[in-house]
């Protein structure tokens, strides 16, 4: 659980798993004063080799060896925070700092994943368009594809489809073209018009719900930071219209921090080098800050 002065800032410069630029998501919002705000300590940096668009792997995944390679030593970062008592806020990068961090919470017990994405990102990695592991981080977490990262430090799957829920989802049209459906796992899957019906706090009551079921004594949760609305998140290298307000947010997110399980919270995704004049960076921090209030 997080309280604050607890929070440790792990910033993982990856890009492996989509394109340059996201790496620098960690130092645009700690310029923003995201640590100074939670009252957060800045722990320690991982950082990637460079970025290869090379697909020969057999896996089909752009820098795979490279990925596993990061996700063992942000699995050690993690740990040790986790180890310590703290909390620890993973500033990625794009969304494959979801490996690391949970082999540290798998090495550790009985544990979960709660999922903010507008995407799926259930592709397997050789139907991918583009090898980008953030096409396919769920399918890999949940123990399919390649061992190098399904089957990370012998710990497959990385986390159960039955203790995983994801929320927010708005892209139906990607998802009928690929050839593997989430849909068929035991995840919980809401989209971001079922959680409009419900309602933020409802929805994330019923992941949280879920969780339970599966035997859940902490989780991850995961913020891609395209789950928002494109008004307040362009700066995303995949953009679809629609997302998240502020304040649906700052319910959502924040109702899953205030639960005792929540055990530490990755960010992805955004893009500085698409945000030039960093309003984007600006509302990011915001909702963030919002939403820990929020679980106060």
């Amino acid at each position: 659980m997080w309280r604050r002065g607890q929070v440790e800032i792990i910033q993982v410069r990856t890009n492996l798993g989509l394109v340059p630029g996201v790496e620098r998501l960690g130092g645009a919002l700690l310029d923003e004063g995201l640590a100074k705000a939670l009252d957060a300590t800045v722990g320690p940096v991982v950082e990637a080799p460079p970025y290869s668009r090379d697909r020969t792997h057999p896996s089909r995944l752009l820098n795979a060896e490279a990925m596993a390679e990061v996700a063992l030593r942000q699995a050690v970062a993690v740990g040790n925070a986790l180890d310590a008592g703290r909390f620890p806020l993973v500033l990625g990068g794009d969304d494959s700092v979801i490996f690391g961090s949970l082999l540290a919470l798998r090495r550790r017990g009985a544990h979960g994943l709660v999922f903010l994405d507008a995407h799926t990102d259930f592709y397997p990695p050789e139907d991918s368009p583009t090898g980008e592991a953030s096409d396919s981080e769920l399918y890999l977490a949940f123990g399919h594809g390649t061992d190098l990262i399904a089957d990370l430090d012998g710990s497959k799957p990385l986390v159960a489809a039955r203790a995983a829920a994801l929320i927010g989802r708005r892209d139906p049209d990607e998802q009928r073209e690929t050839g593997a459906a989430l849909s068929a796992t035991d995840a919980l899957v809401v989209s971001l018009r079922e959680m409009r019906e419900a309602g933020a706090e409802a929805t994330a009551r019923r992941a949280l719900a879920h969780l339970d079921g599966a035997g859940v004594e902490r989780f991850l949760l995961h913020v891609d930071a395209d789950v928002l609305d494109d008004a307040l998140m362009p700066a995303v290298d995949y953009r679809l219209p629609d997302g998240l307000g502020r304040r649906e947010f700052a319910v959502l997110a924040g109702t899953l921090l205030a639960d005792g399980r929540v055990a530490a919270l990755d960010v992805t995704i955004y893009n500085p080098t698409l945000d030039p004049g960093g309003e984007a960076r600006r509302n990011l921090t915001g909702c963030l800050l919002d939403a820990f209030e929020h679980g106060r």
